[in-house]
């Protein structure tokens, strides 16, 4: 095993071990297992979700990937193995992308290189990131049709959300057309301090940051059918995930149809990355849930329910990400 890699998982493995017991001290064991017992065997149909989800998750980074060469060495599987351990790593880190996305990188540079490991690393980020711009604007719709009455206020933020959507999508595009990396250093070359070296590493590096650019470029440029076929499986994942707020509300005794949980998942998820800072999205998660209930004008308890229950299911995964990081995956897996 690569001496570095080696380091990297240990060092991770040791990070969400530590986070884990932090996260259930701060709970507490007896909130955790009252509400498990509360939810019952739904519990089961909630983890079993996001099963799929992460299976759709590694379809698409499965998707990106198979263009390159060495890619057959990796198999669908293996890449759901790193969709889980790298959300769990993401999920441990005060900004997002901080350790799982390089992790990912470190994963599979053996058998892509370390170029193509990046560049479909980063493609991946961007497609998960695009499909959360679309599902964000494309519940502002069934917001407007499943709400009655919709303050003034609301109004204003749906169509700032519509808008600044729109941007973000009309951004992520030209990544996809132009490549991420030069552009990143080209924003970077500009921020006081830290230009010179910036400009210092784009010159030593110009010839490599042309070649991963062309890389990320290449998806959209030249195989749009996988392009596509990646963002599918992306938006499937986040509107497959919406379904396990309808399985939280049922023994409580409340059955959300599944435009209402739309509405409580997009409005939680971006009230949570709004205050991306947040390490684990504590207090943000629970706070976007409370306030989507209320304007469902379903009782505030729910919404707190409903994003304790989250928090224990992202525990469930976190661990059983960062276990999988200590498992070494035979040659043909």
């Amino acid at each position: 095993m690569n001496r570095k890699l080696k380091i990297t998982r240990d060092l991770l493995f040791i990070v969400g071990i530590l986070v884990l017991i932090w996260m259930v001290y701060s709970v507490g064991i007896d909130s955790i297992w009252t509400n498990i017992k509360e939810t019952g065997w739904w519990f089961f149909a909630i983890i079993g979700i996001w099963t799929i989800v992460y299976s759709f998750n590694g379809l698409a980074l499965h998707v990106i990937l198979r263009g390159g060469n060495g890619v057959e060495k990796v198999s669908l599987l293996r890449k759901i193995k790193l969709v889980i351990s790298g959300f769990a790593i993401n999920s441990m880190t005060p900004i997002g992308l901080l350790g799982g996305e390089p992790y990912k990188v470190i994963e599979l540079k053996e058998h892509l290189g370390i170029d193509h490991a990046t560049s479909g690393v980063l493609l991946s980020a961007m497609m998960h990131f695009l499909a959360h711009f679309l599902f964000w604007m494309a519940s502002v719709p069934i917001f407007i049709f499943v709400v009655p009455v919709i303050p003034l206020t609301v109004k204003i933020i749906l169509w700032g959300v519509v808008l600044g959507a729109l941007l973000l999508i009309y951004w992520a595009f030209t990544v996809f057309r132009k490549g991420l990396i030069h552009q990143a250093i080209g924003v970077a070359s500009k921020i006081p301090f830290v230009k010179r070296r910036v400009r210092i590493y784009w010159h030593k590096h110009a010839e490599r940051i042309e070649v991963m650019d062309s890389l990320t470029a290449e998806l959209f440029t030249n195989r749009k059918k996988d392009f596509f076929l990646a963002l599918f499986f992306e938006i499937m994942a986040r509107y497959i995930s919406c379904i396990e707020i309808i399985f939280m509300a049922i023994p409580i005794g409340y059955h959300l149809g599944f435009f209402e949980a739309v509405i409580v998942a997009s409005f939680s998820s971006l009230f949570a990355n709004i205050l991306f800072f947040s390490p684990m999205q504590l207090g943000t998660r629970e706070g976007g849930f409370g306030i989507a209930f209320s304007m469902l004008t379903i009782p505030l308890g729910v919404g707190v329910y409903v994003g304790l229950i989250t928090r224990i299911r992202e525990m469930f995964w976190i661990s059983i990400g960062v276990i999988l990081m200590r498992i070494k995956p035979a040659k043909n897996i």
